[in-house]
């Protein structure tokens, strides 16, 4: 999928939009947006994480095939990281490896920005491997933001996003899709006979 448009990135995070590039139909996750390494590009560039003359670049890559299988598996292993967090229950110590491995990658990838005060991976020093070592980069801030507790899965998808809304929140990850066809479900179920 290249056309992306506002309604893929509802989660309010990169990381968590990231997650939600697969699977929107049920808890399944089979559904595959990032299909090709151009797609991929393409997700990056739409939500800010390469600018275009990156992407441009990224799409020329030589070994753009094994890094975008490098990302699908960065994909679920984050996903089983924040899926289980916000669940309540237990990541497991393969997952916590797999993630920290790809974390000290990307610091490794990067230097201090020109402020100071934060860290940035320049192309040249991530190679096809950019859009990878920005997202890890960006999840290792993540972990430890306020954001985190405000996390909320979809309750008929997988996608996740953050939820600042007060009272009891969000439930769906778009009305439009997965809470219509709740609603939709709902309606049908109360029309069955008794």
């Amino acid at each position: 999928m290249s056309n992306w448009t506002a309604s893929d990135f509802i989660a309010s995070d990169v990381v968590l939009d990231f997650l939600n590039t697969v699977g929107d139909q049920d808890k399944a996750r089979a559904q595959e947006k990032l299909i090709t390494w151009d797609h991929a590009v393409s997700w990056a560039q739409y939500a800010g994480l390469v600018s275009d003359m990156e992407g441009d670049q990224l799409k020329l890559a030589a070994e753009h095939q094994k890094s975008l299988k490098r990302l699908w598996e960065f994909r679920e292993a984050t996903f089983s990281l924040i899926s289980p967090i916000v669940q309540g229950t237990e990541v497991s110590a393969a997952t916590i490896e797999r993630i920290e491995n790809c974390v000290q990658q990307a610091v490794s990838a990067s230097r201090l920005s020109k402020t100071g005060r934060a860290r940035e991976i320049p192309a040249v020093n991530a190679g096809a491997e950019l859009i990878h070592h920005r997202l890890a980069l960006h999840l290792f801030g993540f972990l430890s933001s306020p954001d985190m507790s405000k996390i909320r899965e979809c309750k008929r998808c997988s996608w996740l996003f953050i939820d600042r809304g007060r009272g009891n929140g969000r439930i769906w990850c778009k009305m439009t899709s997965c809470g219509n066809r709740a609603k939709a479900e709902r309606f049908r179920a109360d029309r069955q006979p008794s």
